[in-house]
């Protein structure tokens, strides 16, 4: 089965859900092309959301929370969400990985261009580190999970602490359309994480930023902190 390729994508039997139509195309481009056409029918309310984020944003110092990686991604949300005329609260968090001094010279040159409040988020790295070895000691098929969730908690613990309603995020159809859930697993299940560090070190995770469950249930029904994928309008 890992040897059968879809006829329009690089997607092969490697991937456990994957099925076949009768022109030999996969499930997953069938379903990067629905979403498309879904997210397409959404591109001419793109005002009217941006209507709706500045009025929740009336009467505080940000409309908006976005998270800069010194990408392109990020750095294009950042750049149209001034030029939409939202007011921006940047921030970015080293997870131990920006070896080169680029990434962040990107993200300078973007806020002070943009003239844009940043804030830089500093975690334990060494304790980080730690839980990124336990990943890959336990043999987990996403290694990211760390940092996919150590990004998600710290956009919703800033969000609340600023009183701000919308995070823009980088995230977008075009780009990550197609991932078998064969391939990792959800980056959210804090008991996951906690279990497979304590699994790999027999010590209890503390000291980084975490959101479980009833946080962010918090979060998101009492704070009501939405998400706002941007480029997905653009």
């Amino acid at each position: 089965m890992s040897l059968v390729f879809c006829k329009k994508c690089v997607m092969d039997g490697t991937a456990k859900e994957i099925t076949f139509d009768e022109s030999g195309t996969c499930n997953f481009c069938r379903q990067a092309e629905k979403s498309l056409k879904e997210i397409e029918l959404e591109k001419p309310n793109l005002s009217k959301i941006i209507e709706k984020i500045k009025k929740d944003g009336t009467g505080k110092d940000y409309d908006v929370l976005i998270g800069l990686s010194g990408g392109v991604d990020s750095s294009t949300c950042l750049h149209h969400t001034v030029r939409l005329g939202l007011r921006p609260l940047a921030f970015s968090v080293d997870n131990g990985w920006n070896l080169t001094e680029k990434a962040d010279e990107n993200i300078m040159k973007l806020v002070e261009g943009l003239k844009v409040p940043f804030f830089r988020y500093t975690i334990d790295l060494k304790k980080f580190k730690e839980l990124q070895a336990a990943f890959i000691k336990a043999g987990q098929i996403n290694i990211e999970i760390p940092t996919d969730h150590l990004i998600y908690a710290t956009s919703y613990e800033m969000a609340a602490q600023y009183g701000i309603t919308w995070i823009v995020s980088g995230g977008n159809v075009s780009e990550e359309s197609v991932m078998p859930k064969s391939f990792g697993y959800e980056p959210r299940d804090l008991t996951h994480i906690k279990a497979v560090y304590k699994w790999a070190t027999g010590k209890k995770l503390t000291g980084l930023p975490m959101c479980g469950l009833l946080k962010f249930n918090y979060y998101r029904w009492w704070k009501k902190i939405k998400v706002f994928y941007l480029l997905d309008y653009l």
